[in-house]
């Protein structure tokens, strides 16, 4: 067996173009200014977001890709506005699993409101399994991921409170120009609206939220302690 090798440490499956940006694009840039390589599969062009071409939405998910300095990034083709948890679809997304090797998977919560993202969250944890079965590997090496996080777009249906916290005060501006380079959809004031709200939770200026599925184990206190405000 050969020794497990990490490509991308943190890898994001979202549903849209922007759902990333909106929900955990600080994290990501935080994550990137920390020295973390960062990766981004869309399940969708978002050709069903707004009034959009779909070639529109495709060039602002590039534009926000590199200002968040993604290492991995790929736009899948299924149906916006139609994404089912479908066994093509998790065979889809096993093979971008593969190649990154992620150590750690953000995806949207199965409570939010809208049905892509529902069934983005179901196809994640399901590729995530299957991706690290032996039948998978091409090279004969093994994955298994770290943990698997969460974060959510919508709280008209999702009415828990975040688990963690990640203060991105540091980089929001980042974060900013991350959600207007989807300049067609406007999502600058929303994005800004969470984040103030989750940072008031947090005890700072802008925060993201994320939710844990199962316990996680820290090998440092390091970063579970901050310094009192």
């Amino acid at each position: 067996m050969r020794e497990e090798k990490y490509m991308i440490d943190i890898l994001a499956v979202c549903a849209h173009p922007d759902d990333l940006e909106v929900c955990a694009g600080g994290i990501f840039a935080k994550a990137k200014k920390e020295g973390w390589t960062t990766g981004l599969v869309i399940m969708t062009r978002g050709e069903s977001g707004g009034y959009a071409e779909q070639s529109t939405r495709e060039e602002e998910a590039k534009q926000a890709a590199s200002i968040l300095g993604l290492d991995y990034f790929e736009m899948l083709s299924f149906p916006d506005a139609g994404l089912e948890f479908r066994r093509d679809a998790v065979e889809a997304l096993i093979p971008h699993l593969r190649a990154c090797s992620p150590r750690y998977i953000l995806t949207l919560h199965e409570n939010d409101y809208h049905p892509d993202h529902v069934a983005v969250s179901r196809i994640t944890r399901d590729a995530c399994f299957t991706a690290g079965l032996k039948k998978y590997s091409t090279d004969g090496t093994d994955w298994h991921y770290d943990a698997i996080f969460y974060f959510s777009a919508d709280r008209r249906t999702n009415k828990r409170r975040p688990d963690v916290y990640v203060d991105i005060t540091d980089v929001m501006n980042v974060k900013e120009d991350a959600c207007k380079a989807h300049h067609s959809q406007n999502i600058l004031p929303f994005a800004l609206e969470m984040a103030r709200e989750y940072g008031a939770s947090a005890n700072c200026a802008y925060a993201e939220g994320l939710y844990l599925e199962q316990s996680i184990t820290l090998d440092s206190i390091t970063g579970l302690l901050r310094k009192k405000q």
